[in-house]
């Protein structure tokens, strides 16, 4: 079968096709033939060589697939051959075959095309994983244009609360917009502090989502309200965030991380909960994809934050 391997850390171009065996399932696992296969900042990291957790090459990235259940391993009852699902993976989903964990493969349901299907694995679930960290009233999501941003936003809105959307560019701000958001700020603009600020009367907001780190996501920490809450899961910009500790004392706000691989046992639950919005009509599904074959453009174009919404490959 056909895979996308990088053999050496370094830009796009070391994402090369090679041939390699098709896996075989062992007790527990599901074969799956991928249809789509999720794109995550992560990686991009992965190749780049800077993620947190070193990969050994050559490595197959990807961690979210969505197609067909080609064979099943030994003692999988959940789960038959020529079933649509969808699953979170270790790695291996840039190829046209790839080993999920039964246990992890959630059957789609026949409205829910495969590249929309990705848009709910790690980003969707870790948008209602981020929610269900507290009790708010309003929001402020960094990254809004993107997979995770794309789908909190409209969550928190079905839930009532006041959402601003920040994003990296002006042209990004439409569509946080069209997805409800009831402000949308541009982090490129020297004021944007001040204009979250000013959309919440002074007050702040209850909670900050981050997943930008760097600048971006210290100076989001000062939009905080007078006990808000700052959740971090991620640093796209390469940079942690900085956390002014005499801010936090003197307006007794709290930061703390959130990683959604702490919260598996809640899969099944954050799905059905994205299925339900989706089905509801309550929920958009933001996707831009790729033929597998450019996904060397797909890399350079997340990189450069030229995408919006999901990205996925196709098969």
């Amino acid at each position: 079968m056909q895979a996308v391997q990088f053999s050496g850390f370094g830009e796009a171009d070391v994402l090369q096709f090679v041939d390699i065996p098709k896996p075989v399932p062992q007790p527990g696992e599901v074969l799956i033939k991928v249809a789509a296969a999720g794109v995550n900042y992560a990686d991009v990291l992965q190749r780049k060589g800077t993620y947190p957790y070193p990969v050994t090459l050559p490595f197959i990235t990807g961690y979210e697939v969505a197609g067909v259940v080609d064979r099943i391993g030994e003692g999988v009852t959940n789960l038959q051959p020529g079933q649509r699902v969808m699953a979170m993976i270790p790695n291996g989903g840039y190829a046209e075959y790839a080993i999920a964990n039964a246990a992890q493969a959630i059957p789609l349901p026949d409205d829910l095309g495969d590249a929309e299907a990705t848009a709910l694995l790690v980003q969707g679930m870790t948008a209602v994983g981020l929610l269900h960290t507290g009790q708010y009233e309003s929001v402020l999501m960094l990254a809004a244009a993107g997979g995770v941003g794309s789908v909190l936003v409209q969550l928190a809105k079905n839930q009532g609360k006041r959402v601003i959307a920040a994003v990296g560019s002006e042209a990004k701000k439409s569509q946080a917009l069209e997805l409800g958001a009831d402000v949308a700020v541009s982090y490129g603009d020297a004021d944007w502090v001040q204009q979250v600020r000013e959309a919440t009367d002074g007050k702040g907001v209850s909670v900050t989502f981050d997943a930008v780190g760097g600048k971006v996501g210290a100076d989001a920490l000062k939009t905080l309200a007078v006990g808000g809450t700052g959740v971090i899961f991620g640093s796209a910009s390469g940079e942690p965030t900085m956390l002014a500790g005499q801010q936090l004392v003197g307006q007794g706000q709290s930061v703390r991380g959130y990683t959604l691989f702490a919260d598996v046992a809640k899969f099944g639950a954050y799905a059905g909960e994205l299925f339900g919005a989706y089905q509801a009509g309550h929920l958009k599904l933001p996707v831009e994809t790729y033929p597998i074959a450019d996904v060397q453009t797909a890399h350079r174009d997340m990189e450069s934050r030229r995408t919006k919404g999901k990205v996925a490959l196709i098969f």
